[in-house]
Order: C-alpha cells, then structure tokens, then sequence
C-alpha cells in the first residue's frame, strides 16, 4: 500500500505538478491520522471491555461470597431460636415456681450457648486492594461498604465480644456452681448438652441466675435482630448485584 503511495508522490512531481502533490499530502497525513483514530478507539474499547469482564467477576464473587455469609447467618440464627427458647423455658419455671421437669436438663445444658458467625468476606478484602472504583455503580459500592465494613465490623467487634465477655466473666462462673454437666447414652456429638441443678429448690429463689438468664434473653434477642436485618439487606445487595452483572454483560 505505502509502495501505491510512494508511485503516486513521485509521478506528482515528475509532472511538478506541486499543488496536487501537497494536497495528496495533506490527504495522506489525514487517512494515517484516522488509522490512528480508529487504532486508538479499538485498544480503548478492547481495555475498557477487560475492565468490565474483571468487574463481572468480582461482581459474582462478591455475589457468592455474601451468599455463603447468608447461609451461616441463617443456621446460625436457626441454632439460636432454640437456644433462646431453652432461655425462655428457664425463665418460665424459675418464676412462676414450677416444679423440676427432665425436660429441663437440656435447658440447663445450652441455655448459654451461642454461635459464632462464620462471615465471608475474602473477594471483598482483594477489591479494597485493587480498588472499590473496580464497582462502577456506586450506590452498589457503597453498599458493599455498609454491609462488609459496618455490619460484619459490628457482628465482629461488638456482638461476638459482647456474648465471649458475658459468658466468661457473669454466666461460666454462676453456672459451674449451679449445675452438674452429663451426657445421656442418646447424646450425640455437637448436640445440645445436658445438665441437672444440683438444688433446684434454691435455683427457684436464686434472683441472680433469674437475672442472668434474663439478660442473656436480651442480648440475643438483640444480635438475632440485627442478624436477620443483615440477611434481609444482603438479599437486596445481592439483587442489585444481579442486575448489575446482567447490564455489564450485554
């Protein structure tokens, strides 16, 4: 092509005819220039195409990271409904001075359990390290921000420590003075445990043990709230982060 170029300049000026030869020229120096132009436009295309398959991805890992979060959320809060109702069921008898039922010793045994939210959040850690502008929508950003910096923050640093400080330094110490641990021939490994009061007749006026069950009523009626509020926000996240995915893909 640039040989068909150079035959052209040439015979433009064997015949000096200069000003036909200054305007191929010109003309030449346009087309390179919109070669260039149009070189430029597909190497930017083909970037910011690779920018939206990586942005793909980190959308659907994201997505199935918050997803696996929500599964341990919801079994999580599944072991704490019965372990609340154990709560309940102590409070019920201490109160209103029932006598000692069996069914009570595995009451005794978990009242005090709680579980620990097992959160992941590893493709969210590798996007603050690539960096959050990867998420182009920025209303999806910042909730990615909200629920994995705020939310699973304060599951982290405030509710786990809240139930480790309580059980360790208020429950544990009442409890091993109160109650004698034992594992029927039934009991399974990872089941719930069973213990009998070593005076029942004085746990029923023991207002401090009332107090303690009661507080521990509290405080996992509360984490239970804020952990079926996540749930419901990480459905929404998630939603969005569908959407998202489906506009980038077309």
């Amino acid at each position: 092509m640039f040989k068909f170029f150079n035959k052209i300049r040439q015979k433009l000026l064997f015949e000096n005819r200069f000003s036909r030869y200054l305007l191929y020229a010109v003309g030449e120096i346009i087309l390179v220039v919109i070669g260039i132009l149009i070189a430029l436009q597909v190497n930017n295309w083909n970037i910011s195409r690779q920018v939206e398959k990586k942005e793909i991805t980190t959308l659907k890992e994201l997505r199935s990271s918050l997803m696996i979060s929500k599964m341990n959320l919801a079994n999580l809060l599944a072991n704490n409904d019965r372990w609340l109702a154990y709560n309940y069921k102590i409070k019920d008898y201490l109160e209103n001075k029932k006598p000692y039922d069996t069914s009570l010793d595995k009451c005794f045994g978990t009242y005090y359990w709680t579980g620990k939210a097992q959160l992941t959040s590893a493709p969210y850690d590798q996007l603050k390290i690539e960096g959050l502008d990867l998420i182009s929508n920025e209303q999806i950003r910042m909730q990615l921000v909200y629920i994995f910096e705020d939310y699973f923050g304060q599951i982290k640093s405030e509710h786990e420590a809240w139930d480790k400080d309580f059980l360790a330094a208020i429950i544990y110490p009442q409890h091993v003075t109160l109650f004698k641990k034992y594992y029927p021939i039934s009991y399974q490994k990872y089941s719930d445990e069973y213990a009998k009061p070593i005076n029942y007749q004085a746990l029923l006026d023991n207002q401090k043990f009332i107090n303690t069950i009661s507080e521990n009523i509290s405080l996992k009626r509360y984490s239970m709230t804020f952990k079926r509020d996540l749930i419901m926000k990480i459905d929404s996240l998630n939603h969005g982060i569908s959407r998202e995915i489906e506009r980038l893909d077309n």
